[in-house]
Formats: C-alpha cells, structure tokens, sequence
C-alpha cells in the first residue's frame, strides 16, 4: 500500500511540475518598446500600451502624406501586422465626430466627449479640430484612429488615445492661415 502511495505522490508532483512548466513558458511575451510618440506626434503612452497586443517583437510606426497637403497616414504594425492606424485629414466645417465615425466604420454604439469633437467605442474613434478665426481657413482636421486585430479593444484606452493625439496636435497648430 506504500509502495503504491508513493508511486501516486510521486506521479502528481510530476504532473503539478509539468503543467506549472507548460504556463510559464506559454505566457504571452512584449519585446517590443512602447513609444511616446507614434508618426511625430506625441501619445499617452499608457492608453496606446492597453491598446497594443500583449506580445511580440517589432513594433514599428510608417508615416505616408503630409496634413499641410490634405492628409496622412501613421500605419503602427507589430511584427509586420498592422495593428493600429492613425488618418488625419482636412475637410469642410460643419461634420461631426460621430457622423464621421459611423460613416466611416459604421459603428453605431459610441460615446462622445468634449463637446462632440470626439467620438469613440472600443475599436475605434475620430476627433476634429476646428480652424475657425479670422486669420485661418475655416475648416476642421479630422483624425481617426483606428484597432485591428491582434490589437486589444479598450474603450477607456481608445478615449485616452484620440485625447492626447488631438492634444498634440492642437499644439502644432495645424490650422492654415488665410492667404
């Protein structure tokens, strides 16, 4: 009966050994740097970290286009997936965040903040600065960001992310003046 109580101790602290091994080595893993700026814009590194997938090596960021020439694009893939895309552009006065957003993406289920000049869900959102003044076109810059898979989805994230863009960009004053 020992022999037997023995043989079975022994075969659970190898299985409790082999299955304590398996979770540790399968244990998603991220090599990659979260940066502060994605495109040459400043970002809350903390939203877009909740936003990026939970492993993987590379994390690069490829800038297309120019908002002084009516649009861009910052294209951010994690080892050669594109995960997360950043469109600005400039349009005429007068849309709304979320008329954009779900024209665009047709997401019908989202939230709004400041005033309406965001609009967000989980996956997804669009700001617009408006240039309006005397001494500047009258127009709005609309950016939209947008989740793909392997990104996470995280409302609260998406909200922080497309505040601090739209921060940053309203910083660079990308209103034109008139000519």
């Amino acid at each position: 009966m020992k022999s037997a109580s023995h043989a079975l101790r022994a075969a659970s602290l190898v299985l409790a050994g082999l299955v304590a091994a398996g979770c540790s080595t399968n244990e998603p893993k991220r090599e990659f740097k979260v940066p502060q700026a994605l495109c040459g814009t400043p970002v809350p590194a903390d939203a877009l970290s909740r936003l990026l997938p939970e492993s993987g090596k590379r994390l690069t960021a490829q800038h297309t286009g120019s908002l002084t020439d009516g649009s861009a694009l910052c294209d951010v893939k994690v080892d050669g997936d594109t995960v997360l895309m950043i469109s600005s552009e400039r349009i005429d006065a007068g849309d709304s965040a979320r008329h954009i957003l779900q024209s665009r993406l047709s997401i019908q289920q989202q939230k709004s903040a400041e005033d309406g000049s965001i609009a967000y869900a989980d996956r997804a959102a669009v700001s617009l600065v408006k240039c309006r003044g005397a001494d500047v076109e009258k127009e709005d810059i609309s950016t939209l960001v947008k989740l793909l898979d392997p990104a996470r989805k995280n409302e609260s994230a998406v909200k922080s992310m497309i505040d601090g863009y739209t921060t940053s960009l309203k910083d660079q004053h990308p209103c034109r003046p008139t000519s």
